[in-house]
């Protein structure tokens, strides 16, 4: 019980921790002048701008918590079920607490995501916002189709940290030694990763053919 308390914190703090860059975005970058002055106006008509961005911004938190929660309750799993069908044994609230502590590296993009726009000022696009993800191969290539942006910015310094620290939480769970903790993320999750990368894009093509 007392373990499950202790990852239970450690997934509201870093809860928390999401809505304080969620709130910070809002209140210093991504305000409704923001949307005005690019030209994006959210409900298409000027004067109702203001109560559109109100209403947006009564969902945003818990859209930003269900999409965390949504995440590490489905990498979890996925490493569950991978160490369970290789006859490891390993408790499904100690993958939890291992997939929580790894999820602590992609605050550090968000933040760097945060200062590099606020100091930017106003000097920049909706457009740039979207495209722009700290250390990946997006800010490598510069320019690319409208449907290969999700997965340039997939592949980044931060994701593939996220590898290693999960490979380093199932080593210690696990019994296991780094290579083997390792294969089991690589034949796992990442298989898992590169399918929903490709629905994503898939979906990017469907729906929205013009930007592709």
């Amino acid at each position: 019980m007392k373990i499950w308390k202790n990852y239970l914190l450690n997934l509201a703090v870093l809860g928390l921790l999401s809505c304080v860059l969620v709130f910070l975005t809002d209140k210093y970058i991504l305000t409704s002048d923001f949307f005005t002055r690019n030209g994006q106006y959210l409900s298409g008509i000027p004067e109702q701008e203001l109560r559109v961005y109100d209403m947006i911004q009564k969902w945003i938190y818990l859209s930003a918590v269900t999409y965390l929660l949504s995440r590490i309750l489905i990498v979890t799993l996925i490493l569950y079920t991978a160490l369970y069908l290789s006859e490891v044994s390993v408790s499904f609230k100690n993958v939890f607490g291992t997939v929580i502590l790894a999820e602590y590296i992609f605050l550090i993009p968000a933040v760097i995501k945060f200062s590099h726009f606020y100091l930017a000022g106003s000097a920049f696009t909706l457009q740039d916002w979207h495209l722009y993800y700290p250390l990946s191969t997006m800010q490598l290539v510069g320019s690319a189709p409208a449907d290969w942006h999700y997965s340039l910015q997939t592949l980044n310094l931060f994701e593939v940290l996220y590898w290693f620290l999960l490979a380093a939480g199932i080593r210690r769970i696990a019994g296991l030694n780094y290579d083997e903790s390792l294969k089991v993320v690589v034949k796992s999750y990442l298989p898992a990763l590169l399918i929903w990368v490709s629905l994503f894009t898939f979906l990017t093509i469907i729906y929205f053919p013009a930007t592709s």
